[in-house]
């Protein structure tokens, strides 16, 4: 997945993976002059499950609106800290296109009172990180400190999401270091296709917009438009604080209400509403003529975090593409050896994200490898899953819950990203046992009802002359756009040509 655009429904999770890790797993060893026999042909029989303990989790409501979320843990002596505000990409617009991202970057490169050096030197001269990015819905910040530095931990926090002055001249240094990255993901295969399957998915909504802009909004971002973004956004009410680490609960909350009880509160956050449509199947070829692979991407709008149908779409995307024992894998990968992987997501923010199924193949098998991804999917609406399969993709999905929530950062992560889509700490707790509660017939009323591959997008790019004909026979007519002609702003897609004289518009 490009760099440049973040499968934001998890965006919150990036908090955990720039965190060191607390735990190694030792390799398994044979046991000495003991013979290893053959190859296995089926794994071994998954483990009883382990309990998930959830520590103890407290919470806070400062008089400004913001939510403050501890996890005490004492195992080592360090303390992260993080801020969640409604600021994500869901409040750009097309000829804006990443302000959102731009705003949570430049955070850290220069306040009212420090430079990006002097922030940086801060934070270095107390081994700690100071981190800020963006999502689909939320931008966030976080540092992580020893905890005898919580008070310059949360001093600079407040100083970088509080009071950023945005200056000139990181301004056109950020510009110029994403106009040379976006130059270089022009010319990527999966990157477009990734971008406009977003696109084509959402429409108009901003969650279709590419999280790094383009060139065009890029170059027209101003210093007054990230001052403006963020005196809007980054307001307290609607934003969610957690404190994870070595440090009491009454502390925490003195401490932050100390440093972010006077953050102003703004106007409530009123993100444009995503209007579901349905149609008929659309297919895009995007032709790049010196692609020796076709990145595949087929899908449609999924569902947001709040669906009543979350958990049954988890255990259905586990069975169809989460990982190496899914189905895509099976029959692309292993079965008939047409790509290196094949895989399947649902991306679920605040409101309805997208599905999409992806792989990529040799231009001459594309139309197989679309055929089997249909196929795949029309299955799971006609057949029930059988037991067998059932309870180990379940297993599956109830396994990696419970290493995630092994270390309590990553749950402090989970249960802020539980809470900005208004859940609670029951999201956790009860995770394992609404996955496990989902029943083979669960599985095939969504494939019914919610997933449409009569009706899906689907999205090529490669070298069209190879695959263009076979395309046609076998699903008739197709919509051909010319790679250096894209325009990820336009709804349609497409540049305008500039007239003689004439500025494009």
């Amino acid at each position: 997945m490009s760099p440049l655009r973040k499968p934001l429904a998890t965006a919150l999770l990036l908090f955990a993976a720039a965190l060191p890790a607390v735990y190694a797993q030792a390799p398994a060893q044979a046991p000495v002059n003991k013979p290893q026999g053959p190859p296995r042909e089926t794994p071994p029989a998954p483990q009883p499950e382990r309990e998930v303990r959830l520590p103890q989790v407290q919470e806070k409501t400062l008089a400004n609106g913001l939510r403050v979320v501890v996890l005490e843990n004492h195992e080592q002596p360090s303390v992260t800290l993080r801020v969640v505000v409604p600021a994500g990409k869901i409040y750009d617009v097309a000829d804006k296109a990443g302000l959102a991202g731009a705003t949570a970057t430049l955070l850290t490169k220069g306040t009212q009172s420090r430079s990006a050096q002097q922030i940086a030197e801060a934070i270095d001269s107390v081994g700690g990180t100071l981190q800020s990015a963006s999502g689909n819905d939320f931008g966030f910040a976080f540092t992580q400190v020893t905890s005898d530095q919580i008070d310059r931990g949360l001093e600079l926090l407040a100083d970088v999401v509080q009071k950023p002055s945005f200056p000139a001249d990181e301004v056109e240094r950020w510009r110029g270091q994403i106009l040379n990255a976006l130059q270089v993901q022009s010319q990527d295969p999966a990157y477009l296709a990734e971008a406009v399957f977003a696109r084509a998915v959402f429409g108009g909504h901003s969650y279709g917009l590419p999280d790094a802009g383009t060139p065009a909004s890029v170059g027209a971002l101003t210093r007054d438009d990230l001052v403006a973004f963020h005196q809007k956004h980054y307001v307290p009410n609607g934003a969610i604080f957690g404190v994870v680490g070595d440090i009491k609960p009454a502390d925490a909350f003195a401490r932050v209400e100390k440093y972010f009880g006077g953050w102003k509160k703004g106007e409530d956050p009123k993100p444009p509403t995503l209007k579901a449509t349905a149609g008929q199947r659309k297919i895009l070829v995007i032709d790049k003529p010196d692609a020796v692979q076709t990145q595949v991407f087929v899908g449609q709008l999924g569902l947001a975090f709040r669906d009543p149908a979350f958990f049954p779409a988890q255990v259905y995307n586990s069975v169809l593409g989460g990982g190496v024992s899914a189905r895509l894998y099976r029959e692309i990968r292993r079965d008939r050896g047409l790509a290196y992987g094949a895989y399947s997501n649902f991306d679920t923010p605040l409101q309805p994200g997208e599905f999409q199924a992806s792989t990529s193949t040799k231009t001459e098998s594309t139309v197989e490898v679309l055929d089997l991804i249909l196929n795949t999917m029309s299955k799971l609406a006609e057949e029930p899953v059988g037991a067998e399969e059932l309870t180990g993709r379940k297993t599956y999905l109830s396994g990696t819950f419970v290493r995630q929530t092994e270390v309590p950062d990553n749950i402090v992560t989970i249960l802020i990203q539980a809470m900005a889509n208004g859940y609670g700490k029951d999201y956790i707790e009860s995770y394992r046992d609404r996955i496990q509660a989902v029943t083979s017939a669960d599985v095939q009323r969504f494939a019914k009802e919610r997933i449409r591959p009569d009706q899906s997008l689907i999205v090529l790019v490669g070298n069209a002359s190879g695959f263009a004909d076979d395309l046609k026979k076998k699903f008739g007519a197709f919509e051909t756009i010319p790679y250096d002609q894209v325009d990820l702003l336009r709804a349609d897609l497409r540049q305008v040509k500039k007239e003689e004289g004439k500025p494009a518009s």
